[in-house]
């Protein structure tokens, strides 16, 4: 009897060490507030804004000759526009993001983030998303890659 209530308890807690949804889009959106916190254009952009919220011309001219209209000014202030859940042989969460730029300009990216690898990947759109990593492959080939992994892992 202690061998099949054993064998029972086994049976009833397989899968339990799986994350469930909400669990996984908890963890999705803090490596997401991780990497936008610490994107290197994002000291960049801070020290010409200074944590001003009313930009004059001549700073948002500034920010523009850096790139920042293209860097989200604060993971706090960027929100999920979707979520999907994939579990095939490796779960990955896919959806989008919304939020605004140093600019003040609206910006809206897809992401691809795999909770077994701890890896989040943004869409690249321009060449002030590359990481020191990609600084070698061109903006196309960093947008071919991601397409790719987006239809590979995210339909």
């Amino acid at each position: 009897m202690k061998f099949k209530g054993a064998l029972l308890l086994c049976l009833l807690l397989v899968g339990c060490d799986k994350p469930n949804d909400t669990q996984l889009v908890t963890e999705t959106g803090r490596e997401l507030q991780r990497t936008i916190d610490t994107n290197p254009m994002r000291i960049t952009c801070e020290k010409i804004a200074k944590g001003r919220e009313w930009l004059s011309r001549n700073m948002v001219r500034r920010l523009e000759a850096q790139g920042c209209q293209q860097v989200f000014r604060s993971a706090t202030e960027t929100n999920f526009t979707d979520t999907t859940i994939y579990r095939r042989t490796m779960t990955m969460v896919c959806g989008g993001i919304h939020g605004q730029s140093f600019t003040g300009t609206e910006l809206t990216r897809r992401f691809i983030f795999s909770p077994d690898e701890k890896a989040l990947v943004i869409e690249p759109m321009t060449e002030v998303d590359k990481t020191r990593f990609e600084g070698h492959k061109t903006l196309q080939q960093l947008q071919d890659e991601f397409n790719r992994q987006q239809q590979q892992y995210c339909q």
